[in-house]
Order: C-alpha cells, then structure tokens, then sequence
C-alpha cells in the first residue's frame, strides 16, 4: 500500500544524499498513515556540511543527538529495540 509522502523539495546541486530510507508513520489526529524520507546529507558548500533530514525538516547536530537518545531511552525502557553494534549500513 502507497501512502502520501511528507517531504519538502530541495534544489541544491551541491547537496549529496548519502543514505535514504522512507518510514511509514501514523498521524494519530487524523488516523491516517505518511511516508516520510529521513536521509544522511552532505552539502558541500562550506558552510553547511552534514545534516539529517527527517521529511522536510533539517535537524542540527544536538536534534540528531537528542534523537537517538530518546531513540535508547525507548528502547531501554520497552525492550522492543535494541541498537545495532557499529550503527545502520
């Protein structure tokens, strides 16, 4: 099944996509199901860098890292996740 995708565009040629995969989430107030792309990006232009974007929004450093703690903390706390040694492929 196909759902709509929430995603923003973006038109920078200096902008590298290094890793991409798509995440099937429900919107609990209107009980219906999104695709959103959350990608590793490099932008070479000497000022941006690496960033991760999570459908159209482009998270800092310190977002990232806020993340994959609540990320841990979820999983310490369920047991539903457990993080993969050495990171995603």
């Amino acid at each position: 099944m196909r759902f709509r995708t929430f995603d923003a565009q973006r038109g920078d040629d200096q902008r590298h996509v290094q890793h991409e995969m798509n995440l099937t989430v429900r919107v609990d107030e209107t009980d219906e199901f999104i695709t959103v792309p959350v990608r590793t990006v490099f932008t070479d232009d000497g000022l941006i860098g690496w960033t991760f974007e999570f459908g159209p929004y482009s998270l800092s450093d310190a977002d990232v890292r806020n993340l994959a703690n609540a990320v841990a903390h979820f999983g310490r706390v369920s047991g539903e996740f457990h993080p993969i040694e050495g990171g995603a492929a």
